[in-house]
């Protein structure tokens, strides 16, 4: 699974006026605080650099900052990638086994024969190194960082930052804007047909790329069967999930928009190199074979 929403969507606020204080979860806010002040010292040192560079200190130097902050998260995550890649070959490579299993426990409903049907099951896992999480890993990762993002972007004006990012650089960076459109601001309401464009442009990308890096991870992965429910969901979810991620870029702020765009490009480069690097084993056959 490629992103997470947000836990909490704000209400939606014009592209171009001050943004509404966030929509926190209490409890769920205080357990990412150091993740938000994490992001916050990332987002600052980044602008600083980059102002220091030339960029325009209430534009492009805070959007650029963001697109820093989703480059060090994703290479963060490429062990987290690697071992997902290497976990989903191994899953699909014990499948058949995993079927003959159940196929053999069919009908048996008694407690011993579950309990057998599970135990049997988790050795196959453990004997392949396959565990059905581990697509999730790099997703549950990014899930915190982006649920700060959207409580530093929706709270500029508002808390002030709970980091770095105070006073009148919060002032700042809400007044920032990426080519006339505020990254505090939110599609759903904007307020000026430029700012509208910059939006619509953003979760396009931000859903074409998660639509091609889908299409490229399915192009990594043995022929599925279609009879098999989990089989079923791998070739649904590339074309549910953009569906989903754009209509959630209607109510998120731009900052956030930005980030997923940012991350969906990077998933096309990285799945790109994961099917040339890492590629799964039946497919490598299939490619060497027809190279003979």
């Amino acid at each position: 699974m490629p992103f997470l929403v947000p836990f909490a969507l704000p209400v939606a606020v014009p592209l171009g006026a001050p943004a509404a204080a966030p929509v926190a979860i209490p409890v769920v806010s205080t357990l990412v605080h150091p993740i938000r002040v994490l992001v916050e010292h990332v987002l600052v040192a980044s602008h600083d650099v980059l102002t220091d560079l030339g960029l325009d200190p209430v534009g492009a130097a805070w959007s650029f900052a963001v697109v820093v902050l989703v480059v060090l998260v994703r290479v963060v995550l490429l062990p987290l990638v690697v071992r997902q890649v290497r976990g989903a070959h191994a899953m699909a490579l014990v499948q058949p086994r995993l079927q003959q299993v159940q196929a053999r426990y069919r009908g048996r409903t008694d407690p011993a024969s579950r309990r057998a049907l599970v135990a049997e099951q988790q050795a196959l896992l453990g004997e392949a190194g396959a565990s059905p999480l581990a697509g999730c890993l790099p997703a549950l990762a990014q899930a915190p960082v982006l649920y700060a993002l959207y409580l530093t972007l929706a709270g500029l004006g508002h808390d002030g930052g709970v980091g770095p990012l105070t006073g009148a650089l919060a002032q700042q960076a809400g007044a920032a804007t990426l080519w006339g459109a505020p990254l505090a601001g939110t599609l759903g309401a904007a307020a000026s047909t430029g700012a509208l464009v910059v939006g619509i442009v953003l979760a396009v990308v931000l859903c074409g790329g998660q639509a091609l890096a889908g299409w490229l991870a399915t192009r990594n992965r043995p022929p599925v069967d279609p009879e098999v429910p989990m089989a079923r969901l791998s070739t649904t979810l590339p074309v549910v999930l953009p569906l989903v991620m754009g209509v959630a870029a209607v109510h998120v702020p731009l900052g956030v928009v930005l980030y997923w765009a940012t991350s969906a490009l990077w998933s096309v480069g990285q799945q790109l190199v994961v099917n040339r690097v890492l590629p799964h084993p039946g497919r490598a056959g299939r490619r060497a074979g027809r190279r003979v």
